[in-house]
């Protein structure tokens, strides 16, 4: 991870060596989108966390039962097993009362209504499964109810800060902790407009890393900032440096340059 290889002989575009520091590529104040009392902690400071893990929960007390009510709803398929059966015995029925007419023993009546009730159970089980599916769509809903309260972490990376603490009361607005992205890191330069036309997104960088680290990497620019500030006459540029193991920490001095892609 942490070696200098490849681009030796390639031009620097600006021949002075800029001072930078390694950020975050994201800090991320994460919160709620609902309120209420946060119930439960589940990371500490420092410690890594995955996209989509759950970190903390507010009280769910409510959802959890409604969900589960909900969820019972939408599996109960008793009302459409009934109504299938009542179709099956008024289907019976009436094959039998059509069998007894040929003979004169049925009144055509008898028939009709055997005919009435056939229709109805064909309502009923239509009625029946209707109700599982507004089921199933409760249960839905109940369920994205209940995840609001739980608190996902957007990105890959570290918790740098705890803000509250469980029984404390949460709003819509109160962050709740920090979290921090730092695989890959940021790399901000600040360059003279004059060099603006000879850097671009792709071209090669280095950076020498300041003690503790002290080792030097070859990174790719990943964006040129299409406004210049007219008040310093210069340009940012970010570059990217990949760091899957942690190796490089947050807020470490560097010094950078940029690298002429043409000899590549």
């Amino acid at each position: 991870m942490i070696a200098s290889s490849g681009w030796a002989d390639q031009r620097p575009v600006d021949v002075d060596v800029m001072t930078c520091m390694v950020k975050p590529k994201q800090v991320i104040e994460l919160g709620s989108a609902v309120f209420g009392v946060w119930d439960k902690l589940m990371v500490d400071w420092s410690d890594a966390v995955k996209e989509g893990q759950i970190v903390g929960k507010l009280n769910t007390s409510v959802e959890e039962s409604q969900l589960a009510l909900d969820r019972f709803r939408a599996s109960n398929t008793t009302q459409v097993e009934a109504a299938q059966i009542d179709l099956g015995w008024n289907k019976r029925e009436l094959e039998r009362r059509q069998k007894l007419a040929g003979n004169m023993f049925a009144k055509i009546n008898d028939i009709d209504e055997s005919l009435t009730k056939v229709e109805q159970d064909k309502i009923a089980i239509e009625k029946a499964k209707a109700d599982l599916k507004t089921a199933e769509l409760e249960a839905a809903r109940s369920e994205a109810q209940y995840n609001l309260k739980l608190l996902r972490s957007p990105v890959n990376g570290v918790v740098s800060e705890i803000k509250l603490h469980p029984g404390e009361f949460i709003y819509e607005t109160t962050p709740i902790m920090t979290i921090a992205q730092v695989d890959p890191l940021s790399v901000d330069l600040v360059m003279p407009a004059s060099r603006y036309r000879a850097v671009r997104s792709g071209m090669a960088a280095e950076i020498h890393l300041l003690p503790p680290v002290a080792a030097t990497i070859k990174v790719k620019v990943d964006r040129v900032d299409p406004i210049i500030d007219v008040a310093s006459d210069t340009f940012r540029v970010r570059l990217l440096l990949p760091n899957p193991d942690n190796a490089v920490p947050a807020g470490v001095r560097c010094t950078a340059r940029i690298l002429d892609a043409s000899d590549d």
